[in-house]
């Protein structure tokens, strides 16, 4: 707690000293439970995110049906009447280490998400908080994390609780980069807790994570078209290519991919060859190299391999989780070649 101390503005709609009060044990709650970072948010908070997402459909109309269930998002109020606050907290999965043959194959974010671990320690963590909040007589509903359509919109929540900020990426980002999954709740208590770090924002003249989007779905800063990045192609796309990407650009990526991160200068200090074993990621990882997923069957893929993709793949997509292993070994080869 004392490493946020002196970044915290605590302030309760109408000075309520009991939703002061609240609010603090809720924040000091989620850090006792493990997060790196909490704050709370009126609904109202959220109003930015409808100009946000008119700016998107309007730079981009092709992804209206992409973004077709961001409307919910905009109507929290009518949906969840009884909601007063949305509590948001974040945890730095970057403590861990992430396997060099998996990465530029496999976005970390999906494989070192706490919901692949739920008989962790850590997720263990994040239940203990929600049973507290259930011993307040808090009423609540949220707490995905890399599920796509949640209840919460996670991204602009984080940056409303100043949390962190956006990047030209579109990525959330807080003190240590990226590499952040993020957890939220509707609560039916009004209450407000802001942090606000001193995270330097991108310089105007930086464009890296473009130059690292090989199908150049990153068109601008904070712009892009989820038709054309190799994440959605990967998974929620089915393998579709738009007219102007190749299976080059796609490169060795399987499930996700973290070009515009890694291209980030924000994130280029990190090193993935040290900290802490994620649970289970070792004997994972010999099933998830290319080879394996071509030999293997359909039962094996199923039980072992796509309940680690955070929901980003489904069991009747094994075709399409084929076809990109199959990809990743010819490019690898054609590289080798040179």
């Amino acid at each position: 707690v004392k490493e946020y101390d002196n970044y915290i503005v605590n302030q309760c709609l109408g000075g309520d000293d009991m939703n002061t009060l609240l609010a603090r044990e809720i924040h000091d709650k989620a850090l006792a439970c493990g997060y790196d970072s909490c704050g709370i948010v009126p609904l109202d908070a959220l109003d930015f995110y409808k100009d946000r997402l008119t700016k998107r459909l309007e730079d981009v109309p092709e992804s209206e049906d992409v973004y077709a269930h961001s409307k919910d998002f905009l109507a929290l109020k009518d949906n969840y009447p009884w909601a007063q606050s949305i509590v948001v907290c974040t945890e730095y999965f970057g403590n861990y280490k992430f396997p060099v043959s998996l990465q530029k194959r496999y976005a970390k974010g999906l494989l070192l998400s706490l919901s692949n671990i739920p008989d962790g320690v850590e997720f263990k963590r994040r239940q203990s908080f929600e049973t507290w909040l259930q011993s307040q007589n808090i009423q609540y509903i949220g707490g995905e994390t890399a599920k796509p359509a949640g209840v919460v919109p996670l991204r602009p929540a984080s940056v409303a609780a100043g949390l962190g900020i956006y990047r030209k990426n579109n990525f959330f980002y807080g003190p240590k980069g990226s590499n952040y999954e993020l957890v939220a709740y509707l609560i039916d208590k009004s209450c407000e807790y802001i942090q606000h770090l001193e995270i330097p924002p991108c310089p105007d003249t930086c464009d890296l994570c473009q130059q690292g989007c090989k199908t150049k779905s990153l068109s601008a800063p904070f712009t892009m078209n989820p038709l054309t990045c190799v994440s959605f192609i990967n998974t929620f796309g089915d393998g579709n290519m738009p007219e102007g990407v190749t299976e080059d650009m796609l490169e060795e990526w399987i499930i996700g991919c973290d070009n515009c991160q890694d291209s980030c200068p924000f994130n280029k200090n990190h090193d993935w060859s040290i900290g802490k074993d994620y649970p289970g990621l070792d004997e994972l990882e010999p099933i998830l190299q290319p080879e394996f997923i071509l030999k293997a069957s359909d039962e094996e893929i199923i039980e072992q391999m796509i309940p680690k993709f955070c929901f980003h793949l489904t069991n009747e997509q094994i075709p399409l989780l084929r076809k990109s292993a199959r990809r990743a070994i010819e490019y690898r080869n054609r590289w080798q070649k040179q």
